[in-house]
């Protein structure tokens, strides 16, 4: 049989996610031709057809291609696994991560947390991109990324979860709000102001049921997707807002202040901790990175986030 090389089988992948030659060229940063040499090469040791080509549309994989991608990338990992086995030997970590994050925590921990790492990682390169739940967890199970920065909120049994913090759930409020001087505040004195819902999956179902198991109804007075108009709306005085997630920066994005101030009372928090795919073998990279995060995400203190005035 004709040899191939791992840089071919690198090719092929990026081509099958990208659903795209010219696509795969701009992201991987190769020309279109090496691209489609390799392509056309794998297809020729291995006896198989693995893109369908559609006119003006891209190309998909077929199912033998669907099947060589995922032992394709379970090479390329052992590869790296391999680098990274030889760099610890002579205590250099190389190899790569994929991290994905949870869409509200990704601006305030992912930067901060991920530059750290590499500074005293610099042999690893680390991806990263944000998603809501359902989101990374389908990028876990087709292998699109190593692990996912998350809640533990509807996780599948065959997602392993590490936790690191609880992280639990504060009022937000413009500066100037009348209850902004109070060390804290129970739900029931909030059911008559207008309430802001960051209503993402998942998240919506939980701030509601901080309510629902105090038998409160909340009186929501708008809706966004998105954490910094839910700030910006809270900041010039449209309502309060709960959430879980503290930036170091009390202001929305126009630079009105905002407070925290925790809850009155048990109202249960979210469990911020690391997911990755169960059934495949984590890579060393995988495991320090781990490592790191729990060194700088935990109860005593959480990188890139600020202290609530009780802890």
């Amino acid at each position: 049989m004709q040899q191939f090389t791992l840089k071919q089988l690198s090719y092929f992948v990026a081509a099958g996610e990208a659903g795209s030659i010219l696509k795969a060229a701009e992201i991987i940063h190769v020309s279109q031709p090496s691209i489609s040499n390799a392509i056309v090469h794998l297809e020729s040791v291995f006896r198989l057809q693995l893109f369908i080509r559609h006119h003006a549309r891209g190309m998909s994989l077929t199912t033998a291609g669907k099947q060589l991608m995922m032992q394709s990338k379970q090479l390329l990992k052992g590869a790296d696994e391999l680098r990274t086995v030889a760099g610890k030997l002579s205590d250099q970590i190389f190899g790569s991560l994929n991290v994905g994050c949870f869409i509200p925590l990704a601006p305030i921990v992912i930067p901060e947390l991920c530059h750290a790492f590499m500074q005293k990682n610099s042999g690893v390169e680390v991806s990263v991109g944000e998603g809501d739940q359902a989101d990374l967890i389908r990028k876990l199970k087709k292998v699109e990324i190593d692990l996912a920065l998350t809640y533990d909120l509807q996780l599948d049994s065959d997602i392993n979860f590490l936790p690191l913090v609880e992280l639990k759930p504060y009022v937000l409020l413009a500066a100037n709000h009348p209850l902004a001087k109070k060390k804290s505040i129970p739900l029931a004195s909030l059911v008559s102001e207008k309430f802001i819902l960051l209503d993402l999956p998942l998240s919506d179902t939980y701030f509601m049921s901080l309510f629902a198991n105090q038998n409160l109804k909340p009186f929501i007075y708008a809706r966004t997707k998105h954490t910094e108009v839910q700030r910006g709306l809270v900041a010039k005085g449209y309502g309060y807002s709960l959430a879980n997630v503290r930036p170091l920066n009390q202001k929305s994005l126009d630079g009105s202040d905002l407070v925290y101030i925790p809850l009155n009372g048990f109202n249960q928090g979210l469990t911020l901790g690391i997911a990755t795919l169960a059934n495949i073998r984590k890579t060393m990279v995988v495991d320090i990175f781990s490592e790191f995060c729990q060194s700088k995400i935990n109860a005593q203190k959480i990188l890139g986030m600020a202290p609530l005035s009780n802890e």
